[in-house]
């Protein structure tokens, strides 16, 4: 393994800002769009609000999670 290195754990790779339903807001750090959700599932099975957060072309990019599930529709 030439110069490959793993991740440090303290440098995350994108920065997520949690919406509740109610407008509260709150900002993440995590690897992966999955290893988020994953996290806020943890928290609260039922979570209502949306994600946002800066994909890795530069493309602002915002889930909607309703009773714990990512809807799929177009917003």
């Amino acid at each position: 393994m030439w110069g490959l290195r793993a991740p440090q754990k303290g440098n995350m790779r994108y920065t997520y800002t949690i919406t509740d339903a109610d407008g509260k807001s709150e900002t993440v750090k995590n690897m992966s769009w999955k290893k988020a959700f994953k996290d806020i599932i943890t928290k609260d099975n039922k979570f209502n609000g949306w994600v946002s957060y800066i994909n890795k072309k530069d493309n602002a990019q915002t889930k909607v999670i309703k009773d714990g599930k990512i809807q799929r529709e177009n917003y």
